[in-house]
């Protein structure tokens, strides 16, 4: 009888008949032993005993490892298909990471020097002001009281004055009444200066530009130096404070630009700067603290909130491919590059030496040039030398 073997589909012979007690073949034309007692069975049970096993493992090889069977094929069997990308020439960087708290970039709690009522109150909460602006008026009718009897006695000083020089021209009196004279006008004139800055004490104005905060008071109520009037906050720009591991001390410097991003708006990147690199590293935590300003023109960020902050460390250019070329061997990596030739494309395997790892790509330092063309899937069932089928995106997803 001939079988053929499924690994090798090469003949074998198996003889007709064994004895199942002594496991003995017996030749197909010799005549069994029956004096002897041994049964003899038809090889029929004897074959699927053996075959079994086999044809087991098979089958869980081809199941579980079809791209090994399959890169065993030889070269004149068709093209594997595959997916390739080029070789990019791009903007990278070595970007530092952190987290970070939104400043505002002026802040200011606003509070009345003196202890007095409220006359006037002329702004509302969240309203954005000029510098310079009245906000609050405390009363200060007593105040202007005095300060028009000051500039009164200074009119009559100076008319005084004026006729004592007049007189002292023509002899008809002593310089040391001209002087006295003089020195009346500069009290009267020092009076008014002290008046006038007792009444600005009482008109509370804004510091710089930017949004007021909400109203704490009413008109008529009594404030104290204690009590906070309303707060005032430049957010046109913001001051971004993050902390960063010692270990990329060298990594940051001022200058460097960076991005960040907001929970509340997280599609949408903000740039800035750093401005200032601590002076020293936290001996608890063996972090620094850096300072970046942040532009932020319509107002979205706001002082308190959390923000993703990336620095462009390092940024220059350098060749990328995506991340699934890659073909780990051995602690080493390399890709599948697809050359062009007459008959179609051929993969040739090249030891690659990579850089920074981005989300999606990793960045080449050396074995590949731009715009080669690199396989991004299929590796697993293609091998050096092999002829492969470039599929483009919709030939790939109609599969």
């Amino acid at each position: 009888m001939q079988i053929s073997s499924p690994l090798t589909s090469v003949p074998l012979f198996w003889p007709e008949s064994c004895c199942t007690y002594c496991q003995t073949f017996l030749c197909p034309n010799s005549i069994p032993n029956k004096a002897s007692g041994h049964q003899v069975f038809s090889n029929t049970m004897k074959m699927i005993r053996t075959l079994g096993p086999i044809r087991t493992s098979l089958a869980l090889l081809l199941a579980l490892f079809p791209p090994l069977l399959q890169a065993q094929s030889g070269p004149g069997d068709s093209p594997v298909p595959v997916r390739a990308a080029p070789v990019k020439l791009e903007q990278i960087s070595n970007p530092v990471e952190a987290l970070g708290t939104a400043r505002a970039w002026e802040f200011v709690s606003l509070r009345a020097g003196v202890t007095e009522h409220i006359s006037r109150i002329a702004f509302d909460s969240g309203q954005r002001v000029k510098a310079g602006d009245v906000l609050v008026e405390l009363s200060h009718g007593e105040e202007l009281a005095e300060l028009a009897g000051a500039r009164a006695t200074l009119q009559r000083n100076e008319r005084d004055a004026k006729r004592l020089r007049g007189l002292v021209k023509k002899n008809l009196t002593t310089r040391e009444q001209l002087e006295a004279a003089e020195t009346q006008v500069a009290e009267t004139r020092a009076l008014i200066d002290g008046l006038q800055a007792r009444i600005d004490d009482r008109i509370i104005r804004a510091p710089f530009a930017g949004q007021l905060g909400l109203r704490n008071i009413s008109v008529g109520s009594l404030v104290t130096p204690t009590t906070e009037i309303t707060t005032l906050q430049d957010i046109s720009r913001l001051k971004l404070d993050f902390t960063v591991p010692e270990r990329q001390l060298s990594a940051i410097s001022g200058g460097m630009a960076i991005e960040a991003v907001s929970q509340a708006d997280p599609e949408r990147v903000f740039k800035g700067e750093v401005m200032i690199v601590e002076a020293r590293v936290d001996p608890q935590t063996r972090a620094f603290t850096v300072r970046a300003r942040l532009d932020n023109p319509d107002g979205r960020l706001k002082p308190g909130m959390l923000l993703r902050v990336k620095v462009i460390s390092q940024p220059r250019e350098g060749l990328t491919i995506p991340e699934a070329a890659l073909v780990p061997m051995a602690g080493d990596q390399s890709v599948f590059v697809a050359e062009k030739t007459e008959a179609g494309h051929v993969v040739q395997r090249r030891q690659v030496q990579i850089g920074q790892r981005y989300e999606g790509k990793v960045e080449i330092l050396s074995g590949l040039s731009q715009g080669d063309l690199v396989v991004t899937r299929g590796t697993l069932h293609i091998r050096d030398g092999q002829a492969v089928a470039i599929q483009s995106d919709s030939e790939a997803s109609s599969r």
